[in-house]
């Protein structure tokens, strides 16, 4: 930890510590250790034998020397206070700033972090009314993140990383996913923490690629056998589906795009033309299929729903959707 507590309560930051003086713990009040290795950056250490449930000590450089820089940076937007201790939750985040009255506790992950504990620390901050913000490291920006990770951090549709080599923010949004492919996204470098507009790319997608793909999937039978069997039993094959099936690129999906935008077409078939079904209902079955929580897959299938009226297949009329038209299957009589 970077931050203990003086003789007079008063906080005190490892760079300005004296070794000569006493410092502890703010979490658990122990006596803590003033270290400062060839390796390491200056850092306060519980003795050995410490049980305290507030501070950790294994942290990284890396996760040091970007806690202290964002400490820098964000003085800009109010008061900041690195690991500030809050009791009632037996919680520190990295740092927690005042801006505009309002209490945002930053946290800088470098490391991997389980669902089960991230979740629970959302849940002490809210209970405090304490807005968080995660914000990852040069380990996560390098790395391949699968769509849940993603997920896991994203906030407003969003990730922000900070790179202490480089010394900025990196903002990443518009996120997505076409089948046969790894996630689309953009990035934005930026000096600034707030209110970074990252400006939307056009993604272009291979509609004769997606095909030929998904029939190799077919002939290497490397599809659900039980979607198989049902068309089969409606004289219908698979790689006789629709185009519109192949067009998605739907980012937070557990099954591919196109089987998700088959799926659709199916149950859009068994309400039949001219006809009409509640929305919720609708969602209702297409609402297992995404990642996420509630907010962004209710907004996953507002956007599927504009795609479908878009191409004249449905007509939404508050809280109704009209099947106007079906899309034609190739080779359909």
């Amino acid at each position: 930890m970077i931050i203990a507590c003086d003789s007079n309560k008063k906080y005190v930051r490892a760079d300005e510590a004296n070794k000569r003086n006493n410092y502890f713990c703010p979490g658990c009040q122990e006596k803590v250790i003033l270290k400062n290795g060839e390796v390491k950056q200056k850092h306060f250490s519980h003795c050995a034998g410490a049980a305290c449930v507030t501070f950790t000590e294994n942290e990284s450089i890396q996760h040091l020397s970007g806690k202290l820089q964002l400490a820098s940076k964000l003085q800009c937007y109010g008061d900041v206070q690195i690991e500030a201790v809050l009791p009632e939750i037996q919680q520190r985040p990295d740092i927690l700033l005042i801006h505009n009255h309002k209490r945002i506790a930053i946290e800088y992950q470098c490391s991997p972090i389980s669902q089960k504990k991230l979740d629970m620390r959302n849940k002490g901050y809210l209970a405090e009314n304490i807005y968080v913000i995660w914000i990852l490291g040069q380990t996560y920006f390098n790395r391949t993140m699968t769509q849940g990770t993603i997920l896991k951090f994203m906030a407003d549709n969003a990730l922000i990383f900070y790179l202490p080599d480089k010394q900025y923010f990196v903002h990443r949004q518009h996120f997505r996913k076409q089948d046969f492919s790894r996630v689309h996204f953009v990035d934005k470098i930026d000096t600034t923490l707030f209110n970074a507009k990252v400006p939307k790319q056009r993604t272009r997608l291979n509609v004769t690629k997606q095909i030929y793909k998904l029939q190799s999937l077919i002939l290497q039978q490397r599809v659900d056998s039980k979607l198989v069997d049902y068309l089969y039993k409606k004289n219908r094959l698979l790689m006789n589906v629709p185009v519109w099936v192949h067009g998605g690129n739907t980012f937070g999906l557990k099954v591919p795009n196109w089987y998700w935008r088959l799926i659709t077409i199916l149950f859009l078939e068994k309400i039949g033309q001219q006809n009409v079904v509640k929305k919720a209902e609708l969602t209702g079955k297409l609402i297992p299929f995404l990642l996420g929580d509630n907010t962004f897959k209710q907004q996953q299938i507002a956007e599927l729903y504009h795609d479908l009226e878009v191409h004249d297949y449905i007509l939404q009329q508050d809280n109704y959707i009209l099947v106007r038209h079906l899309p034609q299957w190739k080779n359909a009589r």
